[in-house]
Formats: structure tokens, sequence, C-alpha cells
């Protein structure tokens, strides 16, 4: 069986670690791999899967598919018992030892990530950055700053295009990240800028349909900003849990037809975050047909661990395999990055192994496109050391 345990990892796509999450309890752990509503809401707090959870509630996290796998991959790691406990207390006393980015440092070797593309606000001299290199920047949270304070779509456009471009040319910013799925539908028709003009004033009064077609413009606009610049524009894609405002459907990445095949797109280098889950075929097919598609498998590992050799079948039928790169999503605390690294190893390599036995691949063509989707097509695109 080939195997890809040591085979530098790209982490394409995560955020920023949590320090308080240095210590935390075994309910906790099992918590940072739930993406669904808590049971109990709590005033203040807009992250529903951050809620309060009853004793129900809380009895089910640890039996998640995804949990089991990561008290079974750290047993493996720390000498311990395969049980919610015991690895939570290893883990516990490593961060007492060497604080959190310590340990995340020890859990990054073990699973050999050697850089992050990271969703992030923080100072440019935070010492987290130092785990996480590459930086994207979060594009509606600047847009909604701006509509608050901007008098006009012309002024907030030239605002807006004036940050990124800083970001990118001044702060080493590699990408724009963006949640049109979300926030607007990808469904949702081309704005130009005339039409975002006229109903400027409508969504900055709050809106909705004007903000939608306000947002659209705006998205257009940074995708076209993003072949001037040469980045990548992430875009997320599918449904990894929670909800949101509108019909789940809207997160579908074959909703993009219409606007990524219009010839001035084309040389925009768009990722669909997520693979589309789960419409994962779709987002092969996407990245099949559109020269400047490119998939990002993650949230698939280590969320879908369970199946995570059928996922990476699917995204491998059809997208060429020098688009394909693997992510995380990871948050909060490091053994999510850890995690999606190694299951996508494990994945790989069973994936891989399986197309030479039956004569759809050679053993060195195998060898490389593991390489290729753990490391290299991601090192290629943001321009990183090889």
């Amino acid at each position: 069986m080939l195997d890809f345990r040591k085979c530098p990892v790209v982490d394409n796509h995560c955020h920023v670690l949590e320090p308080e999450k240095q210590t935390i309890e075994p309910i906790w752990l099992a918590r940072e791999f739930y993406h669904g509503i808590a049971d109990i809401p709590t005033p203040g707090v807009t992250k529903a899967k951050l809620w309060g959870a009853s004793d129900e509630l809380n009895f089910h996290f640890p039996h998640m598919g995804v949990v089991l796998t990561a008290v079974c991959q750290l047993a493996k790691l720390f000498g311990c018992p395969a049980e919610l406990g015991a690895v939570t207390a290893e883990r516990n006393r490593r961060t007492a030892e060497v604080g959190l980015g310590g340990y995340a440092k020890m859990l990054y070797e073990d699973a050999g990530i050697v850089a992050s593309v990271m969703d992030s606000g923080l100072a440019l001299n935070d010492p987290i950055l130092d785990l996480t290199p590459g930086r994207k920047l979060q594009m509606d949270p600047l847009i909604r700053k701006l509509l608050a304070s901007c008098g006009s779509y012309a002024e907030l456009l030239r605002s807006f295009q004036e940050s990124v471009e800083r970001a990118i040319r001044q702060d080493g910013f590699v990408g724009i990240k963006s949640h049109p799925a979300e926030l607007i539908g990808l469904g949702t028709p081309a704005v130009e800028a005339d039409e975002a003009a006229r109903i400027f004033p409508a969504a900055k009064a709050g809106d909705g349909e004007a903000f939608k077609k306000f947002y659209m413009a705006v998205w257009l606009a940074t995708m076209l900003q993003c072949q001037d610049l040469k980045i990548p524009l992430h875009i997320h894609t599918g449904h990894t849990g929670g909800i949101w405002n509108g019909p789940i459907s809207n997160a579908d990445p074959y909703l993009l037809v219409p606007i990524l095949r219009q010839p001035r797109f084309l040389q925009t280098r768009l990722i669909l975050l997520h693979a589309g889950h789960p419409w994962i075929q779709h987002a092969g097919a996407m990245a099949h047909t559109f020269p400047h598609v490119w998939v990002d498998i993650g949230w698939t590992s280590p969320w879908n661990s369970q199946r995570i050799v059928e996922c990476y079948r699917d995204v491998i039928s059809m997208t060429p395999l020098s688009k394909i790169m693997v992510g995380s999503g990871g948050h909060g605390s490091p053994e999510i990055s850890w995690l999606a690294a190694k299951t996508a190893k494990i994945a790989l390599g069973e994936v891989m192994t399986n197309a030479v036995r039956l004569c759809l691949m050679s053993a060195k063509d195998a060898e490389k496109t593991g390489r290729m989707i753990l490391h290299d097509n991601a090192a290629r695109l943001y321009g990183l050391p090889s």
C-alpha cells in the first residue's frame, strides 16, 4: 500500500488558534468537531454552536464519527487509552508544559504540516502567525464595516479595493476569502456597478434584497481585482453544518456556472472550499469544466472521517489532479488541522493504492498524485517553497 505519512502537507484553509483553549474539558474537545446548533440559546452569543448544551446534547458529542477518529489517532500518538478523557488529559498535560503554540507545532510536525493558509485579522506581529505563514483577507467583515461608514457605492468600492491591495502588496496576504453562499446565495444574478450605485442607499439602510445585489457587485469587482493582483479568491461552498438565512441549496457550486462562464472571469483563480460538500461531484465537475477553478477538499477531512475514502474518490474522479488541495477548516484547537492531514493521508493511501491495483494509474503517477494533492498543488498556487 502506498504510504504518504512522511509527505509534507499544506493546509489550504484554516482559522486562527484560540489561546483560551490551551486547557479544555473532554466534552469541549469533542465539541470542537461540532457544527450544529446547541440547544440552550445564550444571550449575546451569535454562533449557535457555542450556545449552552443540555445533558442530552452533551451525550451525543462524543459519539460523532469524527470524534471517535480523533480519539483513536490521538491515543496512537500519545500512547494512552483510546478514551476521550484519557487523550484530553494527556493533551492538557502537554499544553501545560509547552503552551498551545508548542503543542500545535508538535502536532503539525507529526502530521507533516509545513504551511497553513489562514483566515485572520490578527496583527502582523502576533506570535501565533509563526504557525500559519499564509493569510487570507476576510472579505465580508471589511464590506460590512465600509457599508456603515461610506456614503456611496463608488466610495465603498474604492476604499475596499485599496484595503485589498494594501493587504496583498504590503501585509503579505495570499488570497481573499468570501461567503456568498451564506450571505446572498450562489445563484444570485450578476449585478453591475450602475445598479449597485442605485440601490446602495437601500442596502445601507438594511434592505436585504438590496444588500444581495450590492454584495454581488462588490464580489464580481473583487474577482477582477484578484486577476490583477494574481491571487486566488476562496469561495465557501457546500454545507458544513449549522444554518443561515436562505435555502441550504444556495450553497451548491453548480449555481455559480452562469457567472463563471463569462469570459471576463476566466483568468480569476477560484477555489471551491470544502469541495461543495455534499455536492462533491459538482465541485469536481466545475474544476474539470472551468480552467480557473480549483477544489479544496477541506471539511471532508476530517469531519467526514468515516467516509473519507469515498469523498476523496468523488473529487479525484473528475477534477484535474493538479487542481485539488487538502484543507481542514480548522479553528480554535490544532487537533482539527492535525486530524485533517492524518485522515487525508489515510484516504490518499487507500485511493491511490486501489488505482494502481486496478491498473488505472501507474505506481509512479499514484505516488506523484498523492504528493501533489497534499502539498505541491498548494505550493505552486501560492508560490510557496517546494
